[in-house]
């Protein structure tokens, strides 16, 4: 279902608290598969435009919200390859293998765990972009 936004960076943030987000480099796959496989592979500092890597990737604006969720914005006019497109063709994200998440995150944010684990995730279709959420909490 494709969700309309006028003001897409407004509606995801809540009033009254602090911004934490980061642009950040999203490659897809599984990490012990060489980046092949559904999933997130890593995530890393921006690449230069002029930068390539064989490994589908795109640029992610990554949130942290209060509630303890991190929230990848995926604007749709950086995701023109038809490989990387099939990542965001249902609203549901496989992660086949846990990805490690930035030390500099976890230690910027003070995240309560280092990893997302394996899973399906939602994902939502908005005109602009996709957005993957990714509930975060206390390992057990």
């Amino acid at each position: 279902m494709l969700r309309q936004d006028t003001n897409p960076e407004q509606t995801i943030l809540l009033a009254n608290t602090p911004v934490r987000e980061v642009e950040m480099e999203v490659v897809f796959g599984t990490p012990s598969k060489n980046c092949a496989g559904a999933g997130i592979c890593l995530i890393a500092g921006r690449f230069p435009d002029t930068y390539k890597i064989p490994c589908p990737h795109a640029p992610a604006i990554i949130h942290f919200l209060p509630d303890g969720e991190l929230v990848f914005r995926f604007r749709k006019n950086r995701i023109t390859d038809p490989g990387l497109r099939a990542y965001f063709q249902s609203n549901n994200f496989r992660i086949d293998e846990a990805f490690d998440l930035p030390k500099r995150l976890i230690k910027r944010w003070q995240l309560p765990v280092t990893q997302v684990p394996a899973g399906n995730y939602l994902l939502e279709e908005y005109s602009r972009e996709w957005r993957l959420y990714f509930p975060i909490s206390k390992p057990l």
